[in-house]
């Protein structure tokens, strides 16, 4: 199973050809997930941008999350976030938390594979594995 980044969400969005051709590659999982983090995220960059019209951009993002399999930052997961995010800050190798929040709603879900642009950081991560494009 794979789980799909803020970064490949806003770059499929944008028609980026190497995440057109991931998704291509995607289309043949029987599950691909996304996280209400990464909602969160990309429509956070939506609604921060002046005189556009928001509700046709979010319409455009909705039909995009329809997509994907949808998870949520609950109990369990929560937590397998804040582990992840204490032994970075511990190791000195933070990333943002909703980077740790994504990573631990996909290992609490059992999804060890994250698709993203964002190599780097969730290659910091035990137990992540990083596919990018």
């Amino acid at each position: 199973m794979k789980i799909v980044d803020t970064t490949f969400i806003i770059d499929l969005s944008r028609n980026v050809p190497a995440a057109l051709q991931k998704s291509l590659e995607l289309n043949k999982e029987d599950r691909v997930f996304c996280t209400e983090v990464s909602i969160y995220e990309t429509l956070m960059g939506v609604f921060s941008i002046k005189n556009i019209d928001h509700e046709g951009k979010l319409q455009k993002f909705e039909d995009l999350f329809d997509k994907f399999y949808i998870l949520g930052l609950d109990h369990e997961s929560a937590i397998k976030s804040a582990k992840i995010a204490g032994q970075l800050i511990l190791e000195g190798k933070a990333i943002s938390h909703t980077d740790c929040m994504i990573a631990g709603i996909a290992l609490s879900n059992n999804i060890n594979t994250i698709v993203t642009r964002d190599k780097e950081h969730f290659e910091r991560i035990k137990g992540i594995r990083v596919e990018s494009y």
